[in-house]
């Protein structure tokens, strides 16, 4: 059996990579920068070096593939976000029709039902469709907020004991950790008994509000640490800095707001096949207090 993973630098893609090397199946990685791949390619997988929208070479590093793993990698340097998106589908979509693969599991979003109103989601919406056309059997994971995005915030925890986003501290959303849904990822593309057309979300261990999860965080790394909503010039020129476009910058302001007034919300009921363990409070234990704390130390 032979899986091809794209994304393998990044937090699910990697922990998908380690899940399936871990069955005993054959694994190919599809990378930018094969130099971060040492520790898996050590354990015996194949590392391809290409980018996602090159047609050629994402049909010709599948061939053979029995399973693919897809993410479409967020492009936020691009001036045309959206576009990119779908180009990157399109890559995808040729390489499963090329191919025929027999099974492909995409990580979408949490309101990538929704064809407008959501930023990036809604490219999302988008690659959905366009894979729906060239797969015969196909899982859609639909995750949350993930909880590494207070990665993000480690500086300003550990310098105002804050975290800054756009949106109100009372909005509630379903979080979850990249690592449950690389579980998930993982136990679909090594089943070769599903078929058809699926789409699950993934509501993390609760829908919790923005406040809660800085309560939390504050629980686990033993500092006062608050959620600030900042204004979405604030957030703008912020984006800015990290090397967003306009385009995208404007995008995920919409995500935001669209967020913030609950028109970005799960299609589907919580449930416990929508459910995964790890809680905030864990992951926060886990990952983030270490990190404050190495951060801290330099």
């Amino acid at each position: 059996m032979l899986v091809v993973v794209t994304t393998p630098t990044g937090h699910i893609g990697k922990a998908v990579a380690r899940h399936v090397l871990d069955a005993g199946v054959e694994v190919r990685l599809l990378a930018r920068y094969p130099e971060k791949l040492s520790d898996l390619a050590d354990r015996g997988a194949e590392v391809w070096q290409g980018t996602l929208d090159d047609e050629k070479f994402v049909a010709r590093v599948t061939r053979g593939a029995d399973a693919l793993f897809w993410v479409t990698p967020p492009c936020y340097d691009s001036k045309d976000l959206k576009g990119i998106q779908i180009r990157i589908g399109r890559s995808a979509a040729e390489a499963i029709r090329t191919n025929r693969i027999a099974r492909v599991v995409n990580i979408s979003s949490v309101g990538a039902h929704l064809a407008s109103g959501v930023g990036p989601i809604t490219g999302l919406h988008e690659i959905e469709r366009i894979l729906d056309e060239a797969a015969t059997n196909i899982t859609h994971l639909r995750p949350g907020f993930f909880y590494e995005n207070y990665l993000w915030q480690l500086d300003s925890i550990c310098s105002s004991g804050s975290v800054y986003f756009p949106v109100a501290g009372s909005t509630r959303y379903p979080m979850i950790a990249t690592r449950d849904i690389a579980r998930i990822a993982a136990d679909r593309l090594l089943d070769a008994a599903w078929t058809g057309f699926w789409v699950r979300e993934l509501h993390g261990a609760a829908e919790i509000s923005f406040d809660q999860a800085a309560a939390l965080i504050s629980e686990a790394v033993g500092v006062k640490v608050v959620h600030v909503r900042v204004s979405p010039e604030q957030a703008a020129d912020s984006m800015r800095t990290w090397g967003m476009s306009e385009n995208a910058v404007e995008l995920m302001l919409e995500l935001y707001q669209a967020l913030d007034s609950g028109l970005l919300r799960p299609a589907e009921p919580r449930s416990p096949e929508t459910t995964t363990p790890t809680t905030l409070l864990e992951f926060a234990r886990e990952v983030l207090a270490p990190r404050i704390r190495e951060t801290v130390a330099h």
